[in-house]
């Protein structure tokens, strides 16, 4: 679960991103339409969700059992925003239809990687810290053969 100040912290960032996605897609909306920059915008998302995530984490001090939900909850303040301008206000991603529409598209690629690298980061922390003996042991008698 996560605490008050850790949520609190958690749609300032979702907020942040936001805003700084919305700045992105303003300033070069070229890169979602040029056909050339358009695949290379969208692999670049890949390190982009990995970092957001990781600033996610340690800016909240999340464990690796709450990552997840950090990552959900900053996911569910920038999805919101997105589908209230999408809907309302479309022209503010970018100057006409096209835009608007690559510009969801990569939005929504983003948070499918954001919450991939989330799982994975999740994972791998936890594996750690059973590794490090955080974990209780298993009784040889509750290990199931292959």
């Amino acid at each position: 679960m996560l605490t008050g100040r850790q949520a609190a912290i958690l749609v300032v960032l979702g907020g942040v991103f936001w805003l700084s996605a919305l700045a992105y897609l303003r300033g070069l909306p070229q890169l979602l339409t040029d056909p050339f920059w358009n695949p290379l915008n969208f692999a670049s998302t890949v390190s982009v969700a990995w970092t957001a995530v990781y600033l996610i984490r340690r800016l909240a001090g999340l464990a690796p059992e709450q990552l997840m939900a950090g990552v959900g909850l900053v996911g569910a303040v920038v999805m919101v925003a997105d589908g209230l301008v999408l809907n309302w206000f479309p022209r503010v991603y970018g100057p006409d239809d096209t835009v608007s529409r690559l510009a969801g598209a990569w939005l929504l690629w983003g948070y499918g990687f954001s919450l991939a690298a989330a799982l994975l980061m999740a994972r791998a922390g936890q594996g750690a810290a059973a590794v490090g003996g955080d974990a209780p042991a298993q009784s040889p008698a509750a290990v199931t053969p292959p």
